[in-house]
């Protein structure tokens, strides 16, 4: 569903963020939940009737200024972390009007092959990435990574490594078959779940409530449940994390706003957000 994020905050907001966030902290070290993104008000939904309310041609004269309308198609997996940055982006450029749509990334891409005029896209599936570039010529970066951690109850508890989720006695949690969590999951580890989740955020609740000692999910799954948990990272996970590309798309009636938007994707302030809502660096 698209919806509009409305303007708020002021230019000031993305000068006075100049540090670069480090990644989540790993091998055991908690994961700490963001506060919640303030909503927005939705603009009425349209079924990819993109071109209303597009900016037509830039005026030479401000070509150099973004401004004008922006359509965004969004994965699901970041919609916290977009609702924020839109509404920055917008504070920082007053003249555009950023649409987005969230959804699944391969959704997505079968409208944009489609003709769906779209400007930006932010793809965390690697083949709806490549089938968006093949088709439209589109200018692919990855700006964030989102790896599998072993989610525990505590420290101190009879987790602390790949090898002992096989151990007798251990109860695992893992996401059901066809999600992303439980796809990476068993792709990457040879376990006996004792629990299978919906999603990541209900594997996290079971380690919660005592049900699972671990959880095998992504690390945006602690903060999406907003548990307060230990992560363990394991290196077959780090290695085949999911990336999060931004796609600039071959639209030309608003091409200096999005060359604006997928530069601010990559800024320090964008990369911080991210981080606190679990992704890792896209280095």
């Amino acid at each position: 569903m698209r919806r509009r994020i409305g303007l708020i905050g002021a230019v000031a907001v993305l000068a006075a963020a100049g540090c670069t966030a480090g990644p989540p902290a790993g091998g055991g070290a908690p994961v700490s939940s963001p506060q919640p993104a303030t909503a927005s008000p939705a603009a009425a939904a349209h079924r990819h009737q993109h071109d209303a309310g597009r900016a037509g041609p830039a005026d030479p004269a401000r070509s150099a200024e973004p401004e004008g309308a922006l359509v965004v198609h969004a994965d699901e997996q970041v919609r916290t972390a977009f609702g924020i940055l839109v509404e920055k982006f917008e504070a920082a450029y007053p003249g555009t009007d950023v649409l987005v749509e969230f959804g699944p990334s391969a959704r997505h891409a079968q409208h944009i092959v489609a003709g769906a005029a779209v400007d930006v896209l932010i793809s965390g599936d690697a083949a709806a990435t490549a089938r968006v570039v093949s088709a439209s010529g589109g200018r692919p970066s990855v700006i964030a990574r989102n790896p599998l951690v072993i989610a525990v109850a505590r420290r101190d508890g009879p987790v602390h490594s790949v090898a002992d989720l096989r151990r007798t006695g251990v109860r695992v949690a893992v996401c059901a078959a066809r999600t992303r969590c439980g796809d990476a999951a068993r792709s990457l580890v040879d376990v006996h779940p004792a629990v299978t989740a919906a999603d990541g955020p209900a594997a996290v609740a079971a380690v919660r409530a005592g049900t699972a000692d671990a959880a095998l999910v992504h690390r945006t799954d602690i903060v999406a449940a907003r548990a307060d948990l230990p992560a363990i990272d394991f290196p077959a996970a780090v290695q085949h994390a999911d990336q999060y590309t931004v796609v600039r798309l071959g639209q030309d009636d608003n091409r200096t706003a999005a060359d604006a938007f997928v530069a601010f994707t990559h800024s320090a302030l964008a990369q911080r957000v991210l981080s606190d809502e679990g992704f890792s660096p896209a280095g």
